[in-house]
């Protein structure tokens, strides 16, 4: 295989795990099937940086966007914890930005307690859902060009990035943009998938084209120090299957203990050692096999499933372990935006819970694809009176 360069440092990477060729997780379509990308897991060495060997250009992957934030209940109410959080770490009604607001769900919390907004989303049909809500949204990609911009009408006392920073191409470009937009009392809070929860849950469907990077404390606080900006404490979100939030700033400062015994654990385990990464790779393997027996002897004794969330990790999943229309029916999802499209490689119909609502309790068994919104899913579920078996991919250990 191609030996591919680190995207921060240029060193040679050291391919983890191969997920063969797929499309692009959200490139859900109607008619047209979407093209195909290899998807290879690498590591650098040198920054101790987990990402992927390659990917589409962004604008294909981002300009149309199937994700919106306010759909989730759990990200709604995350979003209130967020609020609390993040407000302890600058005065009342405070300059907020946030990088990849999406449809405007974390910063309206903001908004509601009388602070000084906005958001940018290069997602412009996401940004005009915001837009429209009183959430305002620069319909635009974030680097440090369109820093320079902003700044010269809006300087933040708080920058936050959810689950974005992992996504981003020209991540140098980005961070210069955040330390130009701090002012020396900014704090930036940034949220990412943990790489420790990926491992330790053997969550290799949270791997696609999207996520370019997948950090550790360590190696984000390494990139992050190269633009003048210095991690000193987090905390820990539920979102994507078990995220952190890292909290930087342009002054160095004491490092909290909760910090200090992060960065020990990291060590402790290894969770920046390339043969780590390797162990992680073979157990996927092994997953892959196992998960895809399962599947086969359900549909064998009780017929054909359904499946409840067409995310974009559920992709990854679909297409590696080669599970696709001929064992699920249709995969209930409630985000109306991907109502009625098919899901990539694995070519399912997606449809609204309520046009299926007569038709689940037909079926014995069904797949649980955002197995990260497990209690809220099955506690909906119980709601609608569905009796099958419920078959989770992952467990949270």
């Amino acid at each position: 295989m191609k030996k591919h360069n680190c995207r921060i440092c240029k060193n040679k990477l050291d391919n983890i795990l191969d997920l063969n060729k797929q499309p692009p997780a959200n490139s859900l379509f109607k008619k047209k099937k979407p093209k195909k990308f290899p998807l290879v897991l690498a590591y650098c060495k040198k920054c101790v940086l987990l990402q992927l060997t390659e990917f589409p250009n962004k604008k294909y992957l981002f300009n149309k966007y199937f994700w919106v934030t306010g759909t989730s209940s759990s990200a709604k109410t995350f979003a209130k914890i967020f609020y609390k959080k993040i407000s302890n770490l600058t005065k009342k009604q405070s300059n907020i930005f946030e990088i990849a607001s999406n449809d405007g769900t974390f910063l309206k919390e903001f908004k509601k307690n009388k602070h000084n907004i906005l958001g940018i989303d290069p997602a412009k049909n996401i940004s005009k859902i915001a837009n429209s809500r009183g959430i305002k949204t620069i319909a635009k990609f974030f680097n440090y060009s369109t820093a320079i911009e902003i700044k010269k009408n809006f300087q933040p006392d708080i920058i936050f990035a959810r689950n974005v920073i992992p996504h981003v191409s020209n991540l140098k470009s980005v961070i210069k943009g955040i330390s130009h937009l701090c002012k020396n009392e900014t704090k930036v809070a940034i949220e990412f998938h943990y790489a420790g929860e990926i491992f330790k849950d053997l969550q290799y469907d949270s791997i696609y084209h999207e996520h370019i990077f997948y950090f550790s404390v360590r190696s984000l606080s390494k990139i992050f120090e190269k633009f003048g900006l210095y991690s000193n404490d987090y905390f820990i979100s539920p979102m994507s299957g078990g995220s952190v939030v890292l909290i930087f700033s342009k002054n160095k400062k004491k490092i909290s203990h909760n910090l200090k015994k992060k960065i020990k654990h990291e060590a402790d385990i290894r969770l920046n050692q390339y043969n780590t990464w390797k162990v992680f790779a073979k157990k996927v393997k092994n997953h892959k096999i196992k998960f895809k027996n399962l599947i086969i002897n359900q549909l064998k004794r009780n017929g054909k499933f359904f499946a409840y969330g067409a995310s974009a990790r559920s992709s990854t999943l679909l297409n590696y372990t080669e599970i696709d229309n001929k064992y699920i029916d249709f995969i209930i999802d409630q985000n109306e935006l991907k109502d009625e499209h098919y899901s990539p490689g694995s070519n399912v119909k997606i449809l609204k819970f309520e046009k299926v609502s007569k038709l689940i309790n037909k079926y014995k068994h069904m797949i649980l694809l955002a197995w990260n919104f497990e209690r809220e899913i099955k506690k909906f579920l119980l709601e609608k009176k569905f009796k099958g078996k419920i078959i989770v991919p992952f467990k949270k250990k």
